[in-house]
């Protein structure tokens, strides 16, 4: 399910979105990737369908300022989202990213669940917070992955996931995750083939 994945498009409107299906005809499921800007979704999608520089990545935060799709073995559709938060883009440009992804997030009926990406050195602020509240509000599953867990040791890991967890106050599966390191990739496809 994770292999032979491709670039499909960028959007920006709902029209522009790609209508993609199985052979048999039925509409894929998609997975989106959300999280703050620099978090490591372009990594994180790069890693975990295995195929070097297909999800741009940047050193510059908010370098994704469209909506990406990707599929992987005509099964199954990866979304990659704009990052939220601070990003080096103008204001101009940040305040359509929040209308865009709340009308894809709302209005996407092949979307299945959302990866939130989520830095394990920080704490949940109340963008962070918002994002839970609407996947909860439209009774989307949430999978929270917790990138760069190469940066911390692994008694600060479980520490630092147990302070997450009560921050967001929601006992959310998650995986620890470092696309560097190689860390968590079977863990999460495990995670999100339970979802589909």
């Amino acid at each position: 399910m994770f292999k032979g994945a491709k670039f499909i498009k960028t959007a920006v409107q709902p029209r522009d979105y790609p209508t993609l299906r199985k052979d048999s005809g039925d509409l894929l499921p998609e997975i989106a990737v959300a999280g703050r800007s620099n978090v490591g979704k372009s990594s994180l999608i790069n890693h975990l369908l295995q195929v070097k520089g297909l999800a741009k990545t940047s050193s510059t935060p908010g370098k994704t300022q469209a909506i990406n799709f990707f599929t992987t073995e005509d099964a199954l559709v990866i979304v990659d989202l704009p990052g939220y938060g601070f990003a080096q883009v103008p204001l101009e440009v940040r305040k359509r990213w929040g209308p865009m992804v709340q009308s894809y997030l709302e209005n996407r009926e092949t979307l299945k669940a959302l990866l939130l990406l989520f830095d394990i050195r920080r704490l949940p602020n109340e963008e962070d917070l918002k994002l839970l509240e609407w996947a909860n509000y439209n009774s989307k599953p949430i999978i929270l992955v917790l990138t760069k867990v190469d940066k911390v040791k692994r008694n600060e890991q479980q520490l630092q996931t147990k302070k997450i967890l009560e921050a967001f106050q929601a006992d959310l599966p998650y995986v620890h995750y470092s696309s560097t390191k190689n860390i968590g990739r079977l863990a999460l496809i495990h995670k999100v083939k339970e979802v589909l």
